[in-house]
């Protein structure tokens, strides 16, 4: 996969785009770490450009970031899934960890939690 991070006022825009690979939970963990260090971070992971992905390691990827959010006391969103990656995670109950957004737009538009600044 291929990381787009962009920094838009009070958030983290992550664009992935590309086709998941072997390992990718252990090396986004490397890579995005370095930008991933603000108390309160807001993210947004936008996966409209993600192409064909392996179910397991796209979750261990999003999992990991939202481990490492939540340890600053941040929040993230996910937006723009495709119907292929909603219907995986509606079936497999994920959409209970994650909240999911039609598009960037809703995402940073719905309510956020504010208190990992203090």
């Amino acid at each position: 996969m291929k990381y787009h991070l962009t920094k838009d006022n009070d958030f983290f825009i992550i664009k992935i785009s590309g086709q998941t690979k072997k390992n990718e939970a252990l090396q986004v963990k490397s890579i995005l770490s370095t930008y991933i260090k603000e108390r309160g971070i807001r993210v947004i992971m936008d996966l409209k450009d993600l192409e064909k992905f392996e179910p397991i390691t796209l979750i261990g990827v999003l999992n990991g970031m939202r481990k490492e959010v939540d340890l600053l006391g941040g929040c993230l969103k996910l937006s723009s899934l495709n119907p292929e990656i909603l219907d995986y995670f509606k079936e497999n109950r994920m959409d209970q960890f994650f909240k999911i957004y039609e598009d960037e737009e809703g995402a940073k538009k719905s309510e956020w939690r504010d208190y990992g600044k203090r």
